[in-house]
């Protein structure tokens, strides 16, 4: 697998016809966490939905995965 583009501001661009390795896509989590903070910080997940029943089945009780800090990512 080649190596990822890089976009202007340093985040490796999306291949289209392979898939992206998971360094890569951590680390473009990571830029899109910063840049959506700067609009609104802080864990934006509704408090409820349509899905609710599907999702806390699957996430045994909650609405989807833990939300990790940016550090962490």
């Amino acid at each position: 697998m080649n190596k990822p583009k890089l976009s202007k501001s340093g985040v490796p661009t999306i291949p289209m016809n392979e898939p992206m390795r998971w360094d890569d896509w951590l680390q473009g989590r990571r830029a899109r966490r910063e840049t959506g903070n700067r609009v609104a910080p802080g864990i934006i997940r509704r408090p409820d939905s349509s899905s609710d029943r599907r999702l806390r089945k699957l996430f045994h009780g909650e609405r989807g995965l833990p939300f990790k800090q940016t550090q962490e990512l």
